[in-house]
């Protein structure tokens, strides 16, 4: 779905609503207009899309490419795999707290 069409969704939402004063043509308060400026600022606007550039264009570069962090893979990590036996996790059936849900 583009940013378009789901501006449509939502302008077709707000005028079906009995409820509501905005109308097309009748938009008090500029509720509608808006959102039309939200949508065309960060998205479409006139059929000319703005395309999201690329990662291989990022400023801030791809962390994937860069070793800051030093970050390990999970077969070192010290407090061990809960699903190898790493740590003593019990099963939810066995939380003190009981079940949320």
């Amino acid at each position: 779905m583009s940013l378009l069409s789901l501006l449509e969704d939502i302008k077709r939402a707000i005028y079906d609503d009995p409820n509501t004063p905005h109308k097309p043509g009748n938009d008090p308060g500029g509720l509608v207009g808006g959102i039309e400026e939200m949508f065309n600022k960060f998205g479409q606007r006139d059929g000319n899309d703005r395309s999201v550039n690329p990662a291989s264009q990022d400023p801030y570069g791809d962390p994937a490419d860069n070793e800051r962090g030093n970050v390990r893979p999970a077969s070192e990590d010290p407090l061990g795999d809960p699903a190898f036996g790493g740590r003593k996790v019990r099963p939810a059936s066995e939380d003190p707290l009981g079940d949320p849900g």
